[in-house]
């Protein structure tokens, strides 16, 4: 059963009681009997244990990606060269004035 965290709304008491989720009982506090208590809301407590908890627990040697090497072409080097440089092909842009159109 899963424990919750509860506190007594006469002392303050903080305090773990095991109940079922679907459970609406609420303990007495053990400090002063009173059944004024209140569930906190708190994050569960998670604990991983074990391999496999990480992205590279499940890669083998066996089950990679062979890498078939490819073959280089020798190309100049334009890389490196500035933006600017680099030559660039422009085309004309042909206007069209449909408005100007005489038959």
């Amino acid at each position: 059963m899963p424990t919750f965290d509860f506190q007594c709304k006469k002392c303050n008491h903080i305090f773990e009681f095991a109940r079922a989720f679907g459970s609406d009982v609420k303990p007495a506090c053990p400090t002063c009997s009173s059944k004024r208590v209140e569930k906190l809301i708190a994050p569960p407590a998670v604990h991983f244990k074990g391999s496999g908890w990480y992205k590279t627990d499940s890669k083998t040697a066996s089950a990679a990606p062979v890498k078939k090497k490819e073959e280089k072409k020798e190309t100049p080097n334009t890389e490196s060269q500035p933006a600017e440089a680099k030559p660039t092909e422009t085309k004309p842009v042909e206007k069209k004035d449909s408005a100007k159109k005489e038959s």
